[in-house]
């Protein structure tokens, strides 16, 4: 049923219904599919079944990195975590959704499944490249968002993930941001950021992650890193936060990543 609506938890979509006064013909309540609210476990990864609901994808996602722990507890609140799935808010795609920035600074991919010619077809998308506009994705009109698959962490990760609203719980972002690092022999190894709040997609700061591969961890590449991802996006103002905000918000929270990193 191409012309159905999918829904998870529809903590987002029952709004499009309740304040959009959207109709839907056909409704299909992907939470009643067993097989979608696993999570599994493998020597390389996990997979998160896009059923999922945000309380149970954070504990699992924290049960290899506790940093990730008191991060989680800030998504909205426990009503929202409980019946929110991870899948539904990757699949949303908003540019404020607190899962994505860490998802993409984690490496993330999605599983996107398709009933084709008799028979299932998947393939695995990094998330950094699945959205393609605001609230557009790749996700093809006969496809289902079906996992989530997260690397588990290498012996010398380092992870920092941040998210600065008006409310300690059950607010919505003005900035996300999640920082992993690799640092080998006192260099950066490996480095991936994923931000949110600040494009019109959750989105990879790619230029700032340049700035940083190759380099020490010290003070004068973080400096110069500051005024890269102070350039890399150009965010709106709204009620949350000015644009000049977001930017110099992106900057110290880098800033935060080093002193924490440095003890």
């Amino acid at each position: 049923m191409p012309q159905a609506q999918l829904i998870a938890g529809a903590t987002d979509a029952g709004l499009w219904i309740t304040q959009g006064l959207r109709r839907f013909e056909q409704v299909i309540d992907l939470t009643r599919v067993a097989e979608l609210r696993r999570v599994e476990r493998y020597l390389q990864h996990i997979a998160i079944g896009a059923a999922v609901n945000l309380q149970d994808a954070f504990e699992a996602l924290a049960a290899d990195r506790p940093v990730i722990a008191p991060f989680g507890e800030r998504f909205a609140g426990w009503p929202v975590r409980q019946s929110g799935t991870l899948g539904g808010n990757v699949a949303n795609g908003s540019p404020i959704g607190d899962s994505m920035p860490l998802l993409i600074a984690l490496g993330a991919q999605v599983v996107l499944m398709a009933w084709r010619k008799g028979r299932v077809v998947h393939r695995h998308v990094p998330l950094d490249r699945f959205y393609t506009g605001y609230r557009q994705s790749l996700l093809a009109k006969d496809e289902v968002l079906a996992w989530v698959v997260v690397p588990r962490p290498a012996p010398e990760e380092w992870l920092a993930a941040y998210k600065v609203s008006k409310r300690q719980e059950d607010d919505i972002s003005a900035v996300c941001l999640a920082l992993q690092l690799h640092i080998q022999a006192g260099r950066i190894a490996q480095v991936r950021i994923g931000a949110g709040g600040v494009a019109a997609t959750p989105a990879r700061a790619v230029l700032t992650e340049a700035a940083l591969l190759g380099q020490a961890w010290n003070e004068a590449t973080l400096a110069k890193a500051q005024a890269v991802i102070q350039r890399e996006f150009s965010p709106l103002s709204d009620l949350r936060a000015s644009a000049d905000y977001r930017r110099q918000i992106l900057s110290q929270l880098l800033r935060r990543a080093w002193l924490e990193s440095m003890g």
